[in-house]
């Protein structure tokens, strides 16, 4: 078993926000069509296309610079994840969940952080800093390799 226990840093918080934000279904999409608009722009000249395409591409950018900030407001407190051959658990102060392995779907390492990212667009993170050491970190690098595999 691996536990770990961690409440993120500022810097931690920001990244694992912004990670989320740009990977998230409404700010894609908003984004394909602030693009789509200023092409129509672009191809038939017409000033309305453009100015309402640059009004959603500066909605895109506010909304990928605000959002990390606004997730700063707390750092959530400390966190603990225990990684078993079962499963998760992850606790912090207002509970506690148990998921099993096939809940994630895919693991990554991203900056400082490593993502476990599940059903329904859960994004977990969970700082390099936390797993304590070097051996510790592969230990828990293989796990992730064998019970979700894909990175």
């Amino acid at each position: 078993m691996i536990t770990v226990r961690f409440t993120f840093s500022t810097a931690e918080a920001r990244h694992a926000m912004r990670y989320m934000v740009l990977r998230s279904r409404a700010p894609s999409l908003m984004l394909a069509v602030g693009a789509g608009m200023l092409a129509v722009g672009l191809a038939t000249g017409r000033a309305v296309w453009l100015g309402v395409a640059a009004a959603e591409l500066l909605a895109w950018a506010g909304l990928i610079a605000l959002i990390p900030r606004m997730g700063l407001r707390s750092t959530g407190g400390e966190q603990t994840l225990s990684f078993s051959e079962e499963g998760v658990t992850a606790s912090n102060a207002g509970g506690s969940q148990r998921f099993p392995w096939d809940h994630w779907r895919v693991w990554r390492r991203t900056g400082d952080l490593y993502l476990l990212r599940g059903a329904g667009n859960v994004f977990t993170f969970i700082p390099s800093r936390a797993l304590g050491s070097a051996d510790a970190e592969r230990e828990f690098r293989e796990m992730l390799q064998r019970r979700v595999g894909r990175r």
